[in-house]
């Protein structure tokens, strides 16, 4: 029965098998329209144009053989072909499609007067219509004919009689031309048309040379306009100057409405936020503090609770903590505020009044929302050097960034087995990357040490963590000492030379970092030469940097430092622009 049952099995597959195969090799369809899309699918081009062509020559008007066709030929390279199939579909295809194709086609061939004629053509027959000259303009920037552009652009404007007619494509036009200055101007134009504009305007501004920068905002700030405003604002915030650009903006709203001016803060707001300037959480509460002012009810709470965060990050607790307050009734903007103000109170220090903040607050809370907010505060006397007021508010914290939590404070009190014991049960993905980042790294550093208690590690660790990085160096290095190089001494000599590089002290940098790049310790001495090339590279001393380099790349082929050490080198060679 088993085999009668396999053999079954067996058969219905073949037969499977064989319908699957006579579907494979089923001839296409028979319209020649279907077999040219089917053929057109498959990156058979040469016989989608031959079935787009057959369509062609008993249905000159049939706009989607032409198109078809048009795509077809042109991988090809026999873009000429389409043209006697788009003249005699001259007068029976729309002249938004088959005009289109003879500019394209002609100026692909060089045929510059042939497309300018097509473009007159079409013209004539849509006089009030800038689609003509753009779609000429257009096809000549991407052959970079920059001629036949300029001389499109300025046939719109006299047939239109409008100065500003193809603003767009101008302003194109002129920043391949490098005249920036014009480009901006053209910008602004493109922008009164269609104020969609204003974030192509913005990105294609950015990249203008650093020496036209100056001209460009000066160009701007003649305009008396909004528009000009917020464009030079956006310009200054990506040039650098983020509060510039945002005092800027806010002493332009006298006279928009409030809807405009909303729009353009919020906008503003947006933009600053995906900036990593140092400046640009600062310019961000501004300006949403200016928004606040000009709103009311829950959208002014909101503003004011942004602001307020961006305060926060910018360190400008102060005023973080202005915006704060009177925030209004609505009840989860209240919520968010003290939950921002509990973080204003920890960065301050003042720790017993941000416990007192969440306690008022706790009836209310999600138990995920109080436990984020009681391990804030937890840190906050870690910070401070009090494990034991930390580890009371981390009882009964069963998350796993609790668990990572509790890790770093058994380390920091010196039990080093138990601390990576939690930190390995925490898993790599608690909490946000920068902190699954450092727990990894800290794991790295722990796992060589054989000794189960340290306290003298732990207490250097606290120092670090407390922001006392001089003291922090002196004690990793102290603890380097007592311990062997593949056991742990290594890394942690390489952990101080990092300190002490980010400190500026170079001379103790160089020799922790020579003394971690021990060969005894090979899962460390890559680090540790990488991190003493970049230090060399910072004091002048690139060939010293590209010998150690060379033989970090020789020496420890394997490792996963080898490809940035690889870009170092080409870098301080000069073989690729340094990043």
């Amino acid at each position: 029965m088993r085999r009668l049952l396999g053999t079954f099995l067996v058969g219905a597959g073949l037969i499977a098998g064989a319908g699957r195969l006579a579907a494979q090799q089923a001839p296409p369809p028979a319209d020649p329209l279907a077999q040219g899309h089917e053929f057109e699918r498959k990156g058979n081009h040469a016989a989608a144009a031959e079935a787009f062509a057959r369509v062609l020559a008993t249905r000159p008007g049939d706009a989607s053989a032409l198109l078809g066709l048009e795509r077809s030929l042109d991988p090809l390279g026999r873009n000429a072909e389409i043209l006697p199939h788009a003249r005699k579909a001259v007068g029976a295809v729309p002249n938004a499609v088959v005009y289109p194709i003879l500019i394209r086609t002609h100026m692909a061939a060089g045929a510059r007067d042939s497309a300018r004629a097509a473009a007159e053509a079409w013209a004539k027959l849509a006089p009030r219509e800038p689609s003509p000259w753009r779609e000429l303009v257009t096809a000549a920037l991407q052959r970079r004919d920059r001629p036949m552009a300029r001389t499109a652009i300025d046939a719109a404007r006299q047939r239109l009689g409008r100065e500003q007619a193809l603003a767009y494509e101008a302003a194109q036009l002129l920043a391949a031309e490098g005249d920036w200055n014009g480009a901006t101007r053209e910008w602004l134009a493109a922008i009164s048309e269609l104020p969609g504009h204003q974030l192509t305007a913005l990105a294609a501004l950015t990249p203008a040379p650093e020496r036209t920068r100056p001209t460009i905002l000066e160009t701007l700030e003649r305009e008396r306009s909004l528009d000009a405003r917020r464009l030079e604002a956006a310009l200054m915030a990506r040039w650098g100057d983020p509060l510039g650009g945002a005092r800027r903006l806010i002493a332009a709203l006298t006279t928009p409405s409030r809807a405009q001016a909303a729009e353009a803060l919020t906008q503003f707001a947006d933009q600053l936020k995906a900036l990593g300037s140092p400046d640009a959480p600062r310019a961000r509460g501004l300006v949403l503090e200016e928004l606040a002012q000009r709103s009311t009810g829950v959208a002014a709470s909101r503003a004011r609770l942004e602001s307020a965060r961006a305060y926060q990050e910018a360190g400008d607790r102060e005023a973080s903590r202005r915006m704060l307050g009177n925030l209004g009734t609505d009840t989860p903007v209240v919520g968010n505020a003290a939950a921002t103000l509990i973080g204003v109170l920890v960065d301050d220090g003042k720790i017993e009044e941000a416990e007192r903040k969440l306690a008022e607050l706790r009836p209310g809370m999600l138990t995920e929302d109080f436990q984020a907010l009681n391990r804030r505060i937890a840190l906050g006397w870690v910070r401070k050097g009090d494990l034991q007021a930390a580890e009371r508010r981390t009882v009964g914290d069963s998350t796993v960034e609790g668990i990572a939590l509790n890790g770093r404070i058994a380390i920091y009190r010196g039990h080093v087995t138990d601390g990576v014991t939690l930190l390995r049960l925490a898993g790599p993905y608690a909490g946000t990357r920068e902190e699954a980042t450092e727990r990894t790294a800290l794991l790295a550093l722990l796992q060589p040490i054989e000794a189960d208690t340290l306290p003298e590690l732990g207490a250097a660790l606290l120092l670090l963590a407390r922001g006392d990085s001089g003291d922090a160096a002196n004690a990793l290095e102290k603890v380097a000492a007592r311990l062997p190089v593949e056991k742990g001494g290594a890394e942690l000599r390489l952990l101080a030379g990092r300190v002490e590089r980010l400190r500026g002290e170079h001379g103790s940098a160089e020799r922790l970092l020579r003394a971690a790049g021990s060969e005894s310790a090979p899962a460390t001495a890559p680090a540790a030469e990488l991190e003493l090339a970049r230090l060399l590279i910072t004091v002048q001393r690139q060939a010293e940097a590209l010998t150690l380099l060379e033989h970090l790349i020789l020496t420890y082929p394997t490792s996963a430092l080898v490809p940035q050490a690889r870009r170092l080198l080409d870098e301080t060679r000069g073989a690729i622009p340094r990043t």
